[in-house]
């Protein structure tokens, strides 16, 4: 018997659709408010759910914080996987194919800048949590295309942590400050047109700006090939 191309889906159970709306509220509200002003309460509140059945699902508050985290941990996994299947191009295109993935998901998943932005300022324990858990390897690996695009004479030699924090930091500040480009500017960034400008911005600006003679990737990559 022929097996069906189409995958079955399994639905969700009513104990597992009310977790997965906890999470969701959860992540929001720590993204946004920072995790010592959300509460327990607010949170239930916000998904429609008691304290009782809150605290049902998730002990406490660390608990559903690192709980929302990992949700953030299937997004940066679509992500590694695309990098994946372009893990023989040059490091100077991969570390330009991560600054789009990551643009892409950060319009989409905006959570994950803000956390990244509260956390990073903060430092101590959740930090750390998120370098072992979500953060850590994906940005060593990031580092380690920039030494490389450094070493092929790509990038300017600037150090590779600070390009990739920098590089992301300026992804997303546009993002996290949406509200603040619509009180000032009356602009709202996240329409089809801003977005465009904003991934211009990013790309041929900041990113190009990188480059060790300002020429472009796609040139890069047509003379090596040239050389091969």
């Amino acid at each position: 018997m022929a097996l069906s191309s189409t995958a079955t889906v399994v639905p969700l159970g009513k104990g597992e659709r009310t977790a997965a709306r906890i999470r969701e509220v959860a992540l929001d509200q720590f993204s946004r408010l920072g995790f010592e002003r959300v509460t327990m309460a607010g949170i239930a509140e916000e998904a429609g759910v008691s304290q009782a059945t809150l605290h049902h699902h998730f002990g406490d508050k660390d608990q559903l914080w690192r709980a929302a985290m990992l949700g953030l941990a299937n997004v940066l996994a679509e992500e590694e996987r695309l990098l994946a299947a372009a893990q023989d191009a040059s490091a100077i295109v991969q570390l330009r194919m991560a600054m789009r993935l990551f643009l892409q998901i950060s319009w989409k998943h905006p959570a994950l800048g803000r956390i990244v932005a509260l956390e990073g300022m903060a430092g101590g324990e959740r930090l750390a949590w998120l370098n072992e858990h979500l953060l850590g390897a994906r940005n060593r690996r990031l580092a380690a295309l920039v030494r490389k695009a450094v070493a092929d004479g790509d990038l300017k030699p600037f150090p590779a942590e600070q390009v990739v924090v920098t590089l992301q930091a300026g992804a997303v500040g546009i993002i996290n400050l949406r509200p603040l480009l619509e009180v000032n500017f009356g602009v709202d960034p996240d329409t089809p047109r801003g977005r465009a400008a904003h991934e211009e911005l990013v790309l041929d600006g900041l990113f190009a700006g990188l480059l060790a003679d300002g020429a472009s990737v796609a040139k890069k990559t047509r003379t090596r090939r040239a050389r091969r």
